[in-house]
């Protein structure tokens, strides 16, 4: 598995959003889980790229911390 060398992590309509490869989508979701972390996957039909949603108010300093460890 290649790690990922960026995250694109923005803030929209009160969500926070993270860009990923599609086919790791549900992997991310699933570490986020484990860590108490609430997220939702978005995936557009035809698209490399899905978009994990997590409310306004988590914790990015934890987020950044699980997405550091789940890159190696």
């Amino acid at each position: 598995m290649q790690p990922l060398r960026q995250f694109n992590l923005c803030k929209t309509h009160g969500k926070h959003v993270l860009q990923i490869p599609a086919h790791r989508g549900e992997e991310l979701f699933l570490r986020l889980a484990s860590e108490g972390i609430d997220s939702t996957v978005v995936r557009k039909p035809g698209s490399l790229m899905a978009h994990l949603e997590m409310d306004e108010d988590v914790n990015l300093e934890s987020v950044q911390s699980v997405l550091r460890a789940w890159d190696r």
